[in-house]
């Protein structure tokens, strides 16, 4: 199973020859060399070779007007861009808005990015997967960029408050869409290990009209040679507890971050929105299993499905191809008669009975320490774990400190009556003896490991 490393997921379109020379998916391999030769090459061997085997297509820097600033994070700088398509040879190829995304140490880890390409190719075809248009160059920073489709209505967390208040049959809709793109990927034996709603984009294009994309539009997945062990990269409240611990993203760490997604098409509003995403709550996430509030009038199938996704135990959540079913028969009912059984019909008769729109007691006023871009963490794996290890260890002594406490009382009350001191001693010492045994036992059980890669 690989993992999907940021912009490797998204969609890759093979646009072949220049503008006029076959268009999106037409022309042939001479219409590549046509495209290198028309417009200019990269000026880099290696991206030029890629090109060329790929039938890709490089864009020149100075077919994009009004590049704007969006967002820039730890791992990346985010634009807005007007690409002119028109070069005479189409009068009708109209202008598109895109996103130019810059990777922190593309230049630096173009090899490894190119090679990341090569594994993600037969998921970037989904139609699922919001498009890319290949490379560019800014030539005033030297820096490599990739021209993304631009989603022009927004992604999911911006669109909560509107979504919220729409009907059940419309937010089963939206989850099938998301859990069907996730089931593809997981189809690939690939993984997306930075799932969020700010990866979950809402696009209106006058063919599908709305329709919902993943991607990872925010902050660019870091390359894994830019990761130090134990350090951890997410949004916290998407994050898995195994994964917050330093273990491996699993598709099962992914359904974990989809239940959050269920959970927000119920609130309105993200996950832990009130509270600073920092050690403490990663700590309460792992060691109470802290999870959002439910919300009420959720119907109660739903709440079940939502559980079973943000399941402590990652080998007790459902998989995306089982969740996507269940989904699908809530929304496209069987036609036969004898494949809906009563169960089906209590589950679509609760969506149907549910109140639309939800009206909740939940603070809607974010803590100035959330944040929902992916990041690297402030604190790592080894950190939590030591303090979840030490609270284990903490809870035994003092168990069994109580125990001690008790059995002596016990042994004190029988041992007064026979009055032997000598009797008294040894008991004493022996039930030391277990205390010490049992918190030996506890430092070797409570030592959880992280994986080393």
């Amino acid at each position: 199973m690989r993992l999907v490393s940021g912009i490797f997921y998204d969609k890759l379109i093979g646009i072949i020859g220049g503008v006029g020379g076959g268009g999106v998916g037409g022309g042939g391999g001479g219409g590549v060399v046509l495209g290198l030769s028309k417009f200019g090459k990269s000026g880099n061997a290696i991206i030029d070779d890629f090109i060329l085997e790929k039938t890709l297509r490089w864009i020149p820097y100075n077919k994009f007007k009004n590049v704007e600033h969006l967002s820039e994070g730890g791992f990346g700088t985010i634009y807005r861009a007007i690409w002119l398509k028109n070069n005479g040879d189409k009068e009708d190829e109209e202008d598109e808005e895109v996103i130019l995304k810059c990777p922190k140490n593309l230049n630096e880890n173009l090899n490894e990015f190119l090679k990341e390409w090569e594994y993600h190719t037969s998921v970037l075809a989904s139609s699922d997967i919001i498009n890319v248009y290949v490379f560019t160059k800014d030539p005033n920073t030297s820096k490599y960029m990739v021209v993304m489709e631009y989603a022009n209505k927004g992604n999911l967390r911006e669109n909560l408050t509107t979504i919220v208040e729409n009907n059940w049959n419309q937010k089963l809709y939206m989850l099938y869409e998301i859990i069907s793109g996730l089931n593809k990927i997981h189809g690939e034996n690939l993984i997306h290990c930075d799932f969020h709603d700010g990866n979950i984009l809402n696009h209106n294009n006058k063919f599908d009209g709305d329709k919902i994309y993943i991607s990872d539009l925010g902050l660019c997945q870091p390359v894994k040679s830019f990761l130090k062990k134990y350090d951890i990269y997410g949004v916290i409240p998407f994050m898995a507890p195994e994964v917050l611990r330093g273990k491996s993203y699993t598709p099962a760490s992914d359904i974990y971050s989809f239940s959050m997604i269920m959970w927000e098409l119920t609130s309105g509003i993200p996950p832990f929105n009130n509270r600073a995403h920092d050690l403490e709550l990663s700590l309460d996430i792992c060691r109470k299993g802290e999870r959002p509030e439910i919300i009420e009038n959720t119907p109660q199938c739903y709440v079940d499905l939502m559980k079973k996704c943000w399941n402590e135990d990652p080998l007790k959540r459902p998989a995306s191809k089982e969740v996507l079913k269940i989904i699908k028969k809530w929304i496209f009912r069987p036609y036969k008669d004898d494949e809906v059984n009563d169960e089906l019909k209590s589950n679509i008769m609760e969506f149907i009975n549910a109140p639309i729109g939800q009206h909740n007691n939940l603070v809607t006023q974010f803590h100035p320490k959330a944040c929902y871009t992916s990041r690297l963490l402030d604190f790592t794996s080894k950190k939590l774990n030591e303090i979840l290890e030490s609270e284990n260890l903490n809870d035994c002594v003092i168990k069994d400190l109580r125990t001690f406490d008790e059995n002596i009382i016990k042994l004190n009350e029988i041992l007064e009556s026979e009055d032997s001191q000598a009797s008294v001693k040894t008991n004493e010492i022996l039930v030391s003896e277990n205390l010490s045994d049992c918190i030996i036992k506890n430092l070797g059980s409570s030592d959880i490991k992280t994986d080393e890669n």
